[in-house]
């Protein structure tokens, strides 16, 4: 059985940098929230459980780390 961390899409996003587009995405990102405004409502899914969960599910019972990026 593949678990959501194994079946990590790089050959997707490998795809999406060789066209571009992450350039032209990134450039924008500055205009789109500033300091002091409020996160928008994210859905997200679990790579340890697979669940899908609501960025506000979570931050109603504690803090949260969000980064719009890669570690990779």
């Amino acid at each position: 059985m593949t678990t959501a961390l194994e079946a990590y899409n790089y050959p997707t996003f490998d795809g999406y940098v060789a066209t571009g587009a992450d350039v032209h995405e990134f450039a924008a990102w500055p205009n789109l929230l500033h300091v002091g405004e409020h996160a928008p409502d994210i859905v997200a899914t679990s790579l340890d459980t697979g669940e899908r969960l609501a960025l506000s599910s979570i931050w109603k019972r504690r803090s949260v780390v969000v980064e719009f990026g890669s570690f990779t």
